[in-house]
């Protein structure tokens, strides 16, 4: 995977194609089935249930998969994520064959937590004591700084500066570097699919608080 933003939206296939396959980024869609595809086990459901257990051993959390939306999900199949994957596999940027990957990739979107319990998966990125590698910490929360809000990132960076991940169902989490992490939930999206209220409130709080890593 690479590093690099993307002016294209989270969901583009014209980003990928220039890129001959190669995901920009980790923040992306190409770039999060790609990685997906990296997580063992003999189904679907074992790799999901693998990751599952990582998380929740190091954090002391429980996660749950949300069985309503998944079947919801798998209803409606995402044909812009199965091009992707296609192209990745063309690209031997996939490991393992499409349907399982796609299968994993939903199922993980699907997880449903509280705001608390996605504020203390955060920590993964702040706290080493919970095992996660320092180098490993700095290189997820940079590109979460640079990428995290797609063609917004650059902006934010600028009104709230602190690194920041959006997802589709209205979800944020931010860091702060050796301190602690922020998450919070408002499912308006703007048209980039960022959290309308949630990157108010963390632009208001970062003002408050000083907490901008470029101050």
């Amino acid at each position: 995977l690479g590093t690099q933003p993307s002016d294209q939206p989270f969901n583009s296939i014209i980003q990928l194609k220039q890129d001959q396959g190669i995901p920009r980024n980790p923040m992306l869609n190409s770039g999060a089935i790609a990685l997906v595809s990296l997580i063992s086990g003999h189904n679907s459901d074992a790799r999901c249930s693998a990751f599952c257990h990582w998380l929740e051993e190091r954090v002391g959390v429980s996660l749950k998969l949300d069985q309503t939306v998944l079947t919801s999900v798998r209803q409606l199949p995402n044909e812009r994520n199965r091009t992707i994957a296609r192209y990745l596999a063309q690209a031997k940027r996939l490991n393992g064959d499409i349907q399982t990957t796609l299968d994993v990739y939903e199922q993980v979107c699907c997880l449903s937590v509280t705001v608390e319990t996605l504020a203390r998966l955060g920590m993964l990125l702040v706290d080493r004591s919970l095992g996660i590698n320092a180098d490993h910490q700095r290189i997820v929360t940079t590109i979460m700084s640079t990428c995290g809000l797609y063609e917004e990132s650059g902006n934010m960076a600028v009104t709230i500066g602190v690194p920041t991940k959006s997802g589709v169902s209205g979800a944020v989490l931010a860091v702060i570097p050796n301190q602690g992490a922020i998450a919070c939930y408002s499912p308006p999206l703007n048209p980039t699919g960022n959290s309308v209220g949630g990157l108010f409130f963390l632009e208001k709080l970062s003002q408050h608080f000083n907490l901008s890593v470029f101050s």
